[in-house]
């Protein structure tokens, strides 16, 4: 099968502090793929490694995104790519559909496409009481429905999304979830998701466990949980880590 992450022994390091450390990761194609861990675990760094915000160690692996060698192939990488950062990135004085609209043009999709594209976006994440209203006034959560717009208004072929659903209700985050299985089986998009919320995990098709900069194990929800004779998620965490809690 076809990898569309492909990272080879890669590390990074801020300081003395080793945020990932020889990392191997492969992502198939069409594959929603989900990073979970505690705070500091090297998780969003892991994605700014995949989008060629930083470089890894002198002398590290190699990074392969959709075929493009990262950092150097990063601007051919950006194209077909979604992108959706922890902080919102949102344009206080524009409304929700300004802002979608806006994004979708920043990145290269034509003007009537564009129109099409945001108004698909406003009605998949239930936007359309919302789309008028000024981004300030705006809830969390519809704030967070609209940055999920505006990182997947291009159609990306692949999709980097940190933390998504931090600070939302359990009913939006089911909601999310649904629309990211929605896209993987309708479009065939590639998803990277990263959480610490452990349970959200079971909604993936393959699961990475990260602790301290490094990848304690990656299987299927299932196999997890009868590798570690656990009924959740939290608890197959903890059966991982166990003797090794600071």
């Amino acid at each position: 099968m076809q990898f569309d992450i492909d990272i080879s022994q890669v590390s990074k390091r801020f300081g003395e502090v080793t945020a990932v450390k020889n990392l191997d990761l492969q992502v198939y194609k069409g594959e929603i793929f989900c990073l979970v861990g505690p705070n500091a675990a090297g998780k969003t760094t892991t994605i700014r490694l995949l989008l060629g915000i930083l470089k890894a160690e002198k002398g590290s692996g190699d990074i392969q995104v959709k075929g493009f060698y990262i950092p150097r192939e990063k601007k051919r990488l950006r194209r077909i790519m979604g992108y959706l950062p922890q902080q919102r990135a949102l344009y206080d004085l524009l409304t929700a559909k300004e802002n979608i609209k806006f994004f979708a043009r920043a990145k290269g999709v034509p003007g009537d496409l564009a129109d099409k594209n945001t108004s698909l976006m406003i009605e998949k994440l239930s936007l359309k009481d919302h789309q008028d209203k000024l981004a300030l006034h705006l809830s969390g959560g519809t704030q967070q429905r609209t940055a999920l717009a505006q990182a997947m208004v291009n159609k990306p072929e692949i999709a980097f999304l940190d933390e998504p659903t931090v600070g939302l209700d359990p009913v939006l985050r089911r909601e999310f979830w649904q629309y990211f299985r929605e896209i993987a089986k309708e479009q065939g998009t590639t998803i990277l998701v990263t959480t610490h919320y452990l349970n959200e995990a079971e909604w993936a098709d393959r699961v990475g466990v990260m602790r301290n900069g490094s990848l304690l194990a990656v299987d299927t929800p299932k196999n997890l949980l009868k590798r570690t004779g656990q009924h959740n998620m939290e608890n197959m965490f903890f059966e991982l880590i166990k003797g090794d809690i600071a």
